[in-house]
């Protein structure tokens, strides 16, 4: 049980260490903030609280794999080397790729309420 609570630990450290470190996810969870608010005012269904947080952890979780993918990049070399930066910039677009749809998911969910 004790290990079970240190890797508890350690985790949050990691999401603490992402968040303070990293200006992208700040923004992406001031948009969930925003979405989740939303969510409240507008009193979606609960299928409809599943996929947005779904989406919400997929953006954040992503970028947290991005984050560290970065950061170890950087330990290998500290040089500008092709295949470091494509490994950079395929992350980067995974989080894109990710971001792009959960706006269009986002649209989705609440058209019918702003409509």
């Amino acid at each position: 049980m004790k290990d079970f609570l240190q890797s508890f630990i350690y985790a949050i450290h990691g999401i603490w260490s992402g968040i303070s470190d990293q200006r992208n996810l700040k923004v992406q969870l001031g948009v969930a903030i925003i979405v989740i608010g939303a969510g409240f005012y507008l009193s979606i269904t609960s299928i409809e609280w599943c996929i947005l947080l779904i989406c919400i952890a997929l953006v954040i979780g992503l970028e947290l794999v991005n984050t560290a993918l970065e950061n170890l990049v950087d330990l290998v070399t500290l040089e500008r080397h092709p295949l470091a930066g494509k490994i950079k910039d395929i992350a980067a677009g995974a989080v894109l790729m990710v971001s792009v749809v959960s706006v269009i998911v986002g649209l989705i969910v609440f058209r019918k309420y702003l409509i």
